[in-house]
């Protein structure tokens, strides 16, 4: 008889953000108390140490915690973090696939996920051409009693530029994956070269 090879545990979206929420906290070097209170006013509420826990434990498979983006938010904003921290799934070698309606068997590779937060060069265009629209080039302007015209707020800093950054993070997740960090990829590439030279060189038993 064939053994099946085990499949790989799955989370669920809402299972990444609450195993991220409790590095976050971790991160930060507070109690589950102290997280409570530090978060409140984003949230609204003071969650308990045991609301905390129960949060934090959903991450096991028994009762998932759902997560609105109002809370995504308030979470980004009382940890100090971007929001993608919070949807970035799990190291590839904890083995951790990714739960969705139309993965009916195990789940999606996490990579899946990743570009879902990092975007690609094909979805992040897009976003680009949204942010070049944000802020406004116009600056506003008021006409004192005086006549004389003052500027209230100037155009703002572009923001469309920080893609380039999240694609630069992109390159180097693809590198780590394909060689395990930079400096192996580095010495591979490095390796390659040195061999494609060396197969170009002309050896003593080239004729001319």
């Amino acid at each position: 008889m064939v053994k099946q090879k085990p499949s790989r545990p799955a989370w669920t979206p809402n299972q990444v953000v609450a195993y991220n929420i409790a590095k976050a906290r971790l991160l930060r070097g507070w109690t589950q108390t102290e997280a409570g209170e530090q978060l409140a006013r984003y949230l609204g509420q003071r969650l308990s140490p045991a609301s905390w826990s129960a949060m934090e434990r959903s991450v096991d498979g028994g009762r998932i915690r759902e997560f609105s983006a109002d809370e995504l938010v308030a979470f980004a904003r009382g940890f100090d973090l971007p929001i993608g921290w919070f949807l970035t799934p799990p190291p590839v070698d904890d083995g951790i696939d990714i739960a969705v309606p139309d993965a009916k068997r195990g789940g999606l590779d996490p990579a899946v996920l990743l570009d879902l937060v990092l975007g690609t060069p094909e979805t992040v265009e897009a976003w680009r051409a949204v942010l070049l629209t944000w802020p406004s080039a116009y600056s506003t302007m008021r006409i004192a009693p005086s006549g004389a015209a003052e500027v209230v707020s100037g155009p703002g800093e572009d923001v469309h530029h920080r893609l380039d950054t999240t694609a630069a993070l992109r390159a180097q997740t693809l590198l780590r994956e394909q060689f395990g960090d930079l400096d192996t990829a580095r010495s591979v590439l490095v390796g390659l070269a040195d061999l494609l030279n060396a197969l170009d060189e002309p050896t003593a038993t080239d004729t001319p």
